[in-house]
Formats: C-alpha cells, sequence, structure tokens
C-alpha cells in the first residue's frame, strides 16, 4: 500500500458553492459531543483541546489548536464560514483516493491550505476480509464483502482490527503519520485533521498527538470514543442493504475501545514501545516539542 502526499491551496471559486450532496449531509447537533464544533455539511466535529490535562499541569489542552472533523468535501456555506471564524488555517485530509474520487475534493473556504496525506486502509479491509481480492477501500467493496460472511458481523470487526494494524504495520502510513504531526506542530492557525467519518484515521492521529502532549490514556481513550456519539453521521449516508442487518455494519460505523487499545499494543510491542513506533514514523524531538508548545498551556 501507499500513502499519498500532495497538497495544494483550496480554489475560492471551486469552494465557494457547494456540491449537490451538501443538502444531504447529516446535519447533527454538535453540542451533544464534548468539544462539538457546528460546523454545517460535515459531522464528528470536535475541538480536541478545552478537555484533557495533561500530566504535570492544571489547564486542559489549548482550544484552536487542534480540530477534528469527517470528511469537507459537502461543507455549506456557513460550513465555510464555520471555518473561517474557528481560525483554521490547514486542513489535513487523510483519505484515500478512492474516496476523494467518490466524494470530492475539500469544500473549503478560500485561503486555506488542504494537505492531501492518504492513509488508505485498503490493505488492512483486504487482510480482515480474507479473501485478497480488490484494492477498494469503498464502502460498496467492504459491503459486498459482508454480504458473502456467513458471520458478516465478526468479518467487519475483523477488517477493523486490520485497518488499525496498517496504521502500525505500513511503512508509507507511518510516514504520513509521522509527518501530519509536524504539520500540525507547525501550523500557524487551527489545523483540522478529517479523514471520511473523523473516528479512525483521524481518532489516531488525535491519540498520537495527545498522548506526546503528556494526555493520560484515560482521557485519550474518553476523546477517541466520543466518535460514538456521531454515528448517526456516517450511518446517514449507507442505505439499507438487502440481505444485511444493520447490526452487521456496527463494528464499521463506531469505534470501539479494542480498537485503538489493539494497535497501540501492537505500536509498543513492534517497535519497543509507542515512543519507538513515534520515532519509525519520523517523528522528531523538534515536532514533539512543537506539538506540546502548540498544545499545552503554559
Amino acid at each position: 500500500m501507499t500513502s499519498h502526499d500532495t497538497s495544494r491551496d483550496a480554489d475560492p471559486n471551486a469552494s465557494g458553492t457547494p456540491t449537490e450532496a451538501a443538502a444531504a449531509a447529516p446535519a447533527l447537533d454538535g453540542g451533544a459531543v464534548p468539544g462539538g464544533l457546528d460546523v454545517p455539511g460535515t459531522w464528528n466535529a470536535r475541538d480536541v483541546g478545552g478537555r484533557a490535562v495533561p500530566a504535570g499541569h492544571d489547564e486542559p489542552l489549548r482550544t484552536g489548536v487542534l480540530l477534528r472533523t469527517a470528511s469537507l468535501s459537502r461543507l455549506t456555506p456557513a460550513g465555510q464560514a464555520a471555518l473561517s471564524e474557528l481560525g483554521v488555517t490547514t486542513v489535513l485530509d487523510l483519505r484515500g483516493d478512492d474516496e476523494l474520487e467518490r466524494d470530492g475534493a475539500d469544500a473549503v473556504p478560500g485561503g486555506v491550505r488542504v494537505l492531501r496525506r492518504g492513509m488508505d486502509p485498503a490493505r488492512g479491509l483486504q487482510a480482515g476480509g480474507g479473501d485478497g481480492g480488490g484494492a477498494s477501500a469503498d464502502p460498496a467493496a467492504l459491503i459486498a464483502g459482508l454480504l458473502a460472511a456467513d458471520d458478516p458481523t465478526a468479518v467487519a470487526r475483523r477488517m477493523m482490527h486490520g485497518v488499525y494494524a496498517t496504521f502500525v504495520q505500513d511503512p508509507g502510513i507511518r510516514a504520513t503519520v509521522g509527518r501530519v504531526l509536524g504539520e500540525v506542530a507547525s501550523s500557524e492557525g487551527a489545523a483540522v485533521v478529517h479523514c471520511s467519518a473523523g473516528k479512525d484515521r483521524t481518532g489516531w492521529v488525535v491519540a498520537l498527538a495527545q498522548y506526546v502532549a503528556g494526555v493520560g490514556e484515560e482521557d485519550r481513550l474518553a476523546e477517541y470514543l466520543a466518535s460514538r456519539s456521531a454515528v448517526g453521521g456516517l450511518a446517514a449516508l449507507v442505505p439499507p442493504i438487502p440481505g444485511l442487518s444493520p447490526d452487521a455494519l456496527a463494528p464499521v460505523l463506531t469505534v470501539e475501545p479494542e480498537y485503538l487499545e489493539g494497535a497501540w499494543e501492537l505500536a509498543a510491542r513492534e517497535h519497543g514501545s509507542v515512543d519507538g513506533y513515534l520515532v519509525a514514523c519520523g517523528v522528531t524531538t523538534a515536532v514533539r516539542d512543537g506539538l506540546v508548545a502548540r498544545l499545552v498551556a503554559s
């Protein structure tokens, strides 16, 4: 698997008008999630700061530094205005090529820099499915594999564990993780990290940023599991599938503690520690210091 790193500045003409799909984007109450943000046209949007307190400090992580969302391809004009009001200058898009082709580019306001940092989990999906066929992480391919499974719920859960294993084991994804953390550390304004649903790839990157900033395991897990409150956003985009119970997709639509914990343990096992994993990702002392300086209140 390869990891795709490209960047572009937002086209103000292209971003000024939302796509037709924008009208169908799930509308969720951002306030229902701790730190939730109201960004029309996306969901699972929240500020990572303001709640978790790093070890040895009295104040929570700074707000307005690291934000997380689902895909921004369906932002409405109100959603674009919200990003501007939040001081967003950089968007880190972790979606793979298939997702970008299917859903479109981020519809962000002019002046916001979009950096394409693809963390394509296709290999993990294949490993979980066990058939080795195809290279797409598109939900259509995933659903096809579940339809043929004797126990689709179990297969879906194995697929998700396979996806998280690629965060640790795939060299291209490791390099992208390191690059993204470096770009969060060096961003002059607020940085948004997102994938399609803002829960798995985004959740992994955010957990690592919190770890570097000194946030403890319990608070990291709480931040990760907050995405459960936004499961309706992704579920709303998946139509009923004849012959497939909605329960079969549950492991894909939500987050489970075992996903994050399993990948965390795998990183420690394969690299000696999570710090060793970060070194393998190319995270330098300067990047770590930069993350701490941005996220931790002095």
